[in-house]
Parts: structure tokens; sequence; C-alpha cells
């Protein structure tokens, strides 16, 4: 029997505070992710799957997730989120970028949500983010669209939560029904520029022309990614490193004005497509760096837990404050 751990994006904090997670009106993320987690569950249930779930209470944090996935050795980790108000339409798995197990299981629930639900996607996006880092079964966070461009489709909880079984199904091999599993659209997969000399990593952007961070954004865990990548390369707020709360307050825009600057960007504090480019590629050259001596890192142009590690590592090694930031000193140690 497979066993699955399924989580209702945001809740309760590692503080203990609550987290809605992002809002749009009387809408919130965590209020629209817990009935189609339940949905999911009946049916994931039906079809003999052992679920380890946060749901109804949504009582436990991320932490508290992972760690009991973990502890209790299950074989998935799915979590449930919805993207903030000023999103595109579409879903947006995330997976670890070494995991091709994580990937299969994200074009699973893909494929079935867009066949199902009628939703496009805005691809498949490789991060080492938390939940798809620390976690030691095949993990995703499924994205599963915006919480105002796709509201009427999350308010279908019924539906959407039985097209995410299904998709998990999928992966698992399980029929349901009476049909074998494996809807038919393959998802869209995340475009792969060609490399240029502004990005020369190829890197394909989450942000757009309508969809950029400005100040009075959030809460929005982009914003919160944002805000761990730049204390990871050392550019602050007037008062020091960035709180990693996920909205764009004046501090955040000061550090997005230093990576402008920097880069010789348009200075204007809104952190979009350009910007989030050059920061991506800033981080690459280090991820790039530590590579070199020897840590087993991917090159994705984001500072999640394995590159923050691998670089405090390095500092110990060399005699560095074991702070995570990839400063001066730090910099000149990895030779960049």
């Amino acid at each position: 029997m497979a066993s699955i751990f399924l989580a209702i994006g945001h809740g309760i904090s590692s503080n203990g505070n609550w987290d809605s997670g992002c809002v749009d009106g009387n809408y919130t993320e965590a209020g629209l992710m817990q009935p189609i987690v339940g949905a999911a569950i009946e049916v994931l249930r039906k079809y003999g799957a052992d679920v380890h779930t946060d749901y109804p209470e949504n009582d436990m944090n991320i932490s508290a997730c992972v760690e009991y996935a973990n502890n209790h050795g299950l074989d998935l980790y799915v979590s449930l989120h919805c993207d903030w108000n000023q999103a595109p339409s579409g879903t947006y798995p995330i997976v670890h970028p070494n995991s091709n197990s994580g990937y299969q299981l994200a074009q699973c629930i893909n494929a079935s949500v867009m066949l199902r639900m009628g939703i496009g996607t805005r691809g498949i996006l490789k991060r080492d983010d938390w939940e798809v880092t620390d976690t030691n079964m095949t993990a995703c966070i499924f994205e599963t669209g915006s919480i105002r461009a796709d509201i009427n489709m999350l308010l279908n909880a019924s539906a959407y939560g039985q097209a995410v079984a299904y998709g998990i199904l999928d992966y698992l091999g399980i029929a349901y029904d009476g049909n074998a599993p494996a809807p038919s659209p393959e998802p869209t997969p995340t475009p792969d520029p060609q490399p240029s000399n502004d990005n020369p990593y190829g890197f394909t952007s989450i942000f757009s022309g309508s969809y950029y961070l400005s100040y009075g954004d959030g809460p929005d865990e982009n914003i919160r990614q944002f805000q761990r990548d730049c204390n990871f390369c050392g550019y602050q707020g007037e008062n020091g490193p960035l709180t990693e709360d996920a909205l764009y307050g004046s501090e955040s825009q000061y550090a997005c004005e230093c990576i402008q600057r920097f880069h010789g960007l348009t200075v204007d504090g809104e952190y979009g497509i350009k910007t989030d480019i050059a920061l991506m590629t800033e981080i690459a050259r280090i991820q790039e760096a530590l590579k070199r001596y020897g840590y087993d890192i991917a090159i994705d142009g984001g500072a999640g837990p394995v590159t923050i590690a691998a670089l405090k590592d390095f500092q110990a090694k060399n005699g560095l404050e074991v702070d995570g930031i990839c400063g001066d000193l730090t910099r000149a140690a990895l030779g960049i």
C-alpha cells in the first residue's frame, strides 16, 4: 500500500502564529486548500492509499509535516498551495532540481488537473524549496493556480481535489473507476530559453510584464524566496538583513534597488524579470563556485536549504563567519 503525506498549504507557522498564506478579499490560501485536500484524501483512501495529513485541523507547520513524513518513512509528499492575487492563471508545480521522480509526480498531477479542470499551466519549476529538499521521499509542492485568476476553479474544491488525487493515483499506477491510469494531455514544460549575455544560464523567470513585486505586495511565497535570495547574496535593507516574512515592504524595496544598482538595471524598486534573472545569475555563480569545491548542489539560481548549508560549511572550513551570507570575504575565498 502506497503511503502519502498530503499537506494543506499554510496554517500554523513555526512560531505558533496563524499564517493564512496569500489573501484576496475574503479568500485565503489556507482556507481554499483545506477542502481541496479533504476531497483528494477521500478519493485516495477509496483506492487503498495510506494517507497521512494535517487535514482538517491544519495544525502542523511545514517543518512538522516534513518531519512527520520522514519519521514515518512515507512514499510520497504532496503539499497544496495557490499563488497570490497578481499571479497569472495556471498551475505551477515545484520539484527539487535533482528529483526525477518528483518531476514525474508533478507531471501526473498537472496532467490530471489540466484534463479535468480545464486549467492551463505555467510549467514545472525545479527549485530546492524546503518541502521538496528536506523530505526523504518523492515530493511535490503543487501550486493549484492564482487565488484571483483561478478562483472559480479553486472554489470547486470537490472536483479539484479529485483531479489531484487521480494524478497521484496515475503516478502510483493504481487504476480507478475501472480505468487504467494515464490522462492524455502532457503538461506544457517549463520554457527553456537560450542563454544570452544577460542570462548566461538560460534561466526562466516566474515573473512577467503583469506579475512583479512592488511595495505593499504580499503575503506571497515568491517574496519570501526573494528575501532569502537577497540575504544569501548580502543584499540588505536599510536596517540590516531582510526579515523573511513574505511581505514586500520598504526594506525589500531597498534591497531590490541595491540589486538593480549593482547590475546596472533601471532602479525602480520593482522586482521583475530582469532583476530576477540578474539575482538568479549571481546565485548561480556562487553555486558554481561551491560546486568546484566539491559540494553536490544544483545550479538553479535559488538560495535553498542545500545551497545555504553548503555555503555555511565552506565558511566554517575556511575560517570565515558562518552566517550563510556570501559577502565580500566569502566571495574572495570562493574566487568570485
